[in-house]
């Protein structure tokens, strides 16, 4: 497997996770601080091509495993990393550290997703971790990374209610999990993500807007890579969330018996009326799992009674 591993300066260095295999699908960045901070692990299933890259840049030790949310793409492989490096802790938002602990709910919830004969393929196992190594985490809390530089927590439930995005003042970078949505370098069109149970479009705008406040150099999507606009990325996530949500509150009401398929074919073909290319459109549409997209929207509106 290849080895993918960018400097973004200022001892920050943007680690290819090769999930599923593949180059581009899931961005780690690497703080070689005098405290290292790893944001993101991807799932175990693909944990190799991650500790191969740390091998090559020559990292014995991490001091914090940073996870934005616990979900398997981003955290999967957060217990066999804590096996591999003993010394690191795993930080993790308050309403996602039990799950880390003992995975088993997260893993059935995945099951019904994913269905059972894909979950050890796609993700690869979960490994429970120590309590004793989870770094719980909140609103306005700061990991450290020596030399007097720190990373600030803030919570941005909306994707997940787990969710958190961490911001880093010297190389003014957001590092924004899922919260903005998914963003590829050679498109640069941000696309929601809106899985269930959690996923919230008002809590997503709030997040979005709170992101905007802050006014960050640069948005570092986990799908895929850093983002140098992030006002245009922040004012276009929000303005396709809302535009998927309405496609679905009236798509929902034909009741088109296929409404995940109806939902793609809608999105993708608006990206060609856009002129993005076929190859873009691939990018995105090979990252984007439909049926999870709808139900998280559907889910939503269930919940708050806005179905119809």
């Amino acid at each position: 497997m290849a080895v993918s591993v960018t400097s973004l300066g200022h001892d920050l260095f943007l680690i290819d996770g090769f999930m599923h295999g593949e180059p581009e699908r899931l961005a780690c960045y690497l703080f070689d601080t005098p405290e290292r901070v790893l944001i993101e692990c991807g799932p175990s299933g693909s944990l190799h091509s991650l500790l191969e890259a740390l091998d090559d840049l020559g990292i014995d030790d991490i001091a914090t495993l940073a996870v934005t949310h616990i979900h398997l793409d981003h955290a999967g492989g957060a217990g066999h990393f804590a096996l591999r490096y003993p010394n690191a802790d795993i930080a993790v938002h308050a309403k996602g550290a039990r799950h880390l602990a003992d995975p088993s709910r997260l893993w059935s919830s995945a099951v019904r997703v994913w269905g059972a004969e894909n979950m050890e393929t796609l993700w690869g196992p979960m490994e429970p971790i120590d309590k004793d190594r989870l770094m719980v985490i909140d609103e306005g809390d700061r990991i450290p990374l020596g030399g007097g530089r720190s990373i600030e927590v803030l919570a941005t439930p909306g994707h997940a209610k787990h969710h958190v995005v961490y911001l880093e003042d010297e190389s003014g970078g957001a590092f924004v999990g899922d919260a903005v949505g998914m963003a590829f370098p050679h498109g640069h069109m941000v696309q929601p993500v809106t899985p269930p149970p959690d996923f919230n479009p008002d809590l997503v705008a709030t997040q979005l807007r709170r992101l905007a406040d802050r006014d960050p150099g640069f948005l570092g999507f986990a799908h895929y890579g850093p983002e140098r606009n992030p006002p245009k990325a922040l004012a276009e996530a929000e303005s396709r969330l809302w535009e998927w949500i309405r496609w679905v509150q009236e798509a929902a009401r034909g009741g088109p018996e296929h409404l995940a398929e109806a939902m793609r074919t809608w999105v993708l073909d608006g990206y060609r009326a856009e002129g993005y290319s076929e190859a873009i459109i691939e990018q995105y549409d090979k990252n984007t799992f439909w049926p999870m997209q709808i139900t998280g929207i559907l889910h939503w509106m269930a919940k708050t009674g806005s179905l119809g």
